[in-house]
């Protein structure tokens, strides 16, 4: 993703085309022009992630058309690499590919050697393209006969570091901002903490915070331009503080707010008063794009009001995620945002467990189409041979 905002960017600095042709009609031809040539992503899934050296590595995985969504049929090879540690080719398989699906795995012996082990897969048709869609897994082998311990679920709080991502990468003054934060340690484990505060130069709470597992969380905060701000963490196992930033005097953000119409997006761009007069009789673009999709409009602060709300129309919207970006009349990028669309929260695919018999799962479920391709892997409630939270299953249609 980060390839094709970097892509984005450059584009739209090019003036190839002459001044009758409007700002809107450049970005559509450059989206169409960009996605004439259908890129393809790889998901693998593999039945666990831990192994020890006498087992079997199982794996499904499919390939699905970027501008259409669905399995790309035209590929029939995947390559898969697998590299050690030290970055060295322990094996290359050739997977045929067909409607979109592929299979396979290996068959572990005392040649692997305890470590970690990272699965690439790639089609050639990606090397076509700049950006990177190809698909990376890690897996980690116990050599079985040499003793293992097992990795705590505790995080190491010595190494605890914080990221923050404020809304337009900036934190502006006179506004409430939206800022998000990430905690992690030195092995990228999230850091679930449920005080932490936002002090002021006097030591008074401005704000308060709190992260989930995964270490992510939200800080509310309407900052003061001369003001110096301190984020405080004081637990038993965590103590931090540092500095939360410098404010910005002016600048522009791209939020996105909750509205009652469910057939409408809304997204404000926002900036403060001083803001008003800087940006007065400027036009600015905000577009929402996945893929070779999108919509744009134009907006400009004439109406003397800090916010200008922008409304997108969901029916033209697809499920996933989507980018919203801010140009200004040259086309450069002020700032962009992801969200996250789900326009029926209801399943369209559901299983259940029916019945257990002895070591015999029997599932029961329900799918709103003819043709599907079902991969699934269950293992017990508290292994800890998968590093994700539940059993995970996938559906292709």
């Amino acid at each position: 993703m980060k390839s094709i905002i970097r892509f984005f960017s450059l584009l739209f600095c090019v003036h190839s085309f002459s001044q009758e042709i409007s700002n809107q009609d450049k970005i559509t031809k450059y989206l169409s022009d960009y996605f004439s040539e259908d890129r393809e992503i790889i998901h693998v899934q593999f039945n666990k992630n831990i192994y020890t050296n006498n087992e079997d590595i199982a794996f499904k995985g499919y390939i699905l058309s970027k501008n259409n969504n669905i399995p790309n049929s035209s590929t029939t090879n995947v390559q898969l690499v697998v590299y050690n540690d030290e970055e060295q080719i322990i094996q290359k398989q050739l997977l045929l590919a067909q409607e979109g699906i592929f299979s396979g795995g290996i068959h572990l012996n005392e040649k692997f050697k305890s470590g970690k082990y990272y699965f690439h897969f790639y089609t050639n048709w990606m090397n076509n393209f700049k950006e990177d869609d190809s698909f990376n897994q890690t897996i980690e082998v116990i050599d079985k006969n040499n003793p293992y311990v097992f990795e705590t679920n505790e995080p190491n709080w010595q190494t605890a570091e914080i990221s923050l991502f404020p809304e337009g990468g900036i934190i502006l003054s006179d506004v409430v901002n939206t800022i998000g934060i990430k905690i992690t340690d030195c092995n990228k484990k999230g850091i679930e903490i449920t005080d932490g505060v936002i002090l002021d130069s006097k030591a008074n709470e401005i704000s308060n915070f709190r992260t989930n597992k995964m270490g992510n969380g939200v800080i509310y905060l309407r900052a003061q331009l001369n003001e110096k701000y301190t984020l405080k963490i004081n637990t038993d196992k965590l103590k931090i503080q540092q500095p939360l930033g410098k404010i910005a005097e002016t600048g522009l953000i791209l939020t996105q707010k909750d509205y009652t119409a469910k057939n409408n997006l809304l997204v404000v761009l926002k900036t403060n008063e001083k803001g008003l007069q800087t940006f007065q009789n400027k036009k600015f673009i905000v577009l929402i794009q996945q893929n070779g999709n999108l919509m744009q409009h134009e907006v400009t602060f004439n109406n003397n009001k800090t916010e200008q709300p922008i409304f997108f129309d969901k029916k033209s919207l697809s499920n996933g995620i989507h980018t919203i970006r801010l140009l200004d009349e040259d086309l450069n990028e002020i700032t962009e945002r992801l969200t996250y669309l789900e326009e029926d929260p209801n399943p369209l695919t559901i299983f259940q467990t029916k019945a257990t018999a002895n070591d015999s799962i029997i599932l029961s479920g329900k799918v709103e189409t003819n043709n599907a391709h079902l991969s699934i892997s269950i293992l017990p409630e508290k292994s800890i041979c998968n590093n994700q939270k539940n059993q995970f299953l996938e559906l292709i249609i």
